[in-house]
């Protein structure tokens, strides 16, 4: 049943999604470099892998984000502030919107001298994220593609359990001990080795032609 548990695996693996990808701006920095500890933004985005796209550069603003997100192909960009203070480090993390170049939401997060800034970060770049809008549901197409490769796969794993049947009755052909208990093993096995090459032909199209249709058209 190796080919059954490949096949989950692959399917598994497909139907896996981190939702949808955030391009994030490098803060701008104010005040004292030192004390603003602009980098803490990225390492608590990294906590998120395949969630944030990083821009590499910061953005001025909301709607320098959006533009940037939108060249990148993105919906959404998250742009920073870090100012370094007296008194701790402020950051200002802002979401906006690629098509409206509108902020959508905003978080502030105060961190005291000394402090970890990672782990509030990364609580309000979740945040961010939980307030973007809901995903659409897939549509009708989508639906499809999935359920003709999920045929593909059950016929998959119908032609190997009837491989595997076949193969039992070959050996029970093999130690028949009279020509009518061969002759019906023999039978058995024709016709089950038929229908499992037809099962996994069969299925094999139907997945290769359903994650084909998702993931390329």
């Amino acid at each position: 049943m190796a080919l059954s548990g490949v096949v989950g695996m692959a399917i598994a693996a497909a139907l896996a999604s981190g939702g949808e990808r955030l391009l994030l701006c490098r803060p701008v920095v104010d005040g004292d470099p030192a004390l603003a500890r602009a980098d803490a933004v990225g390492e608590a985005a990294r906590a998120r892998p395949g969630r944030w796209l990083d821009y590499g550069v910061a953005c001025d603003g909301a709607p320098e984000g959006a533009r940037a997100a939108r060249r990148a192909g993105l919906a959404h960009a998250v742009v920073a502030r870090a100012e370094g203070r007296s008194d701790g480090s402020r950051f200002v993390l802002v979401l906006t919107d690629a098509t409206t170049e509108e902020a959508r939401a905003q978080r502030r997060v105060d961190v005291p001298p000394g402090k970890d800034a990672v782990r509030p970060l990364r609580t309000a770049l979740d945040g961010l994220l939980q307030s973007l809008p809901p995903e659409p549901g897939p549509g009708a197409g989508r639906i499809a593609a999935w359920s003709l490769a999920g045929a593909g796969a059950a016929s998959l794993i119908a032609g190997v359990a009837l491989a595997v049947s076949a193969s039992s009755a070959a050996d029970r052909a093999d130690a028949a001990a009279d020509p009518a208990a061969y002759t019906r093993a023999r039978a058995d096995w024709r016709s089950r080795r038929r229908w499992s090459a037809a099962a996994l032909g069969a299925g094999g199209a139907a997945l290769a032609a359903g994650l084909t249709w998702r993931f390329v058209f």
